[in-house]
């Protein structure tokens, strides 16, 4: 479950389903991306994603890669994922 969020940005497309909030070439990514926190029960129901790059950068915390067209990376969702719960979730986007 989503527990609360560090960018202002994703908090409002979670809370209204705004997809014209970020660009449309990973929009329904993020969205997905999301969606798969949201349900996570554990780190290991993330890992079992598949679909999407699964980093750990410290102990309790992850991103995962967001792309263009499966192919090139352009940032990532960032989250601390403990107790069955994301906290701080916050979007990264490389320059």
């Amino acid at each position: 479950m989503i527990v609360s969020f560090k960018s202002k940005l994703l908090k409002k497309l979670w809370q209204t389903g705004d997809i014209s909030l970020l660009p449309n070439l990973y929009v329904y990514q993020v969205v997905e991306i999301l969606d798969f926190l949201d349900d996570a029960k554990s780190v290991h129901d993330l890992l079992k994603i598949g679909e999407f790059q699964v980093q750990e950068y410290q102990p309790t915390q992850w991103a995962l890669t967001v792309t263009v067209n499966n192919v090139e990376p352009i940032g990532s969702v960032v989250c601390h994922f403990y107790n069955g719960n994301a906290h701080e979730v916050d979007l990264n986007v490389y320059n």
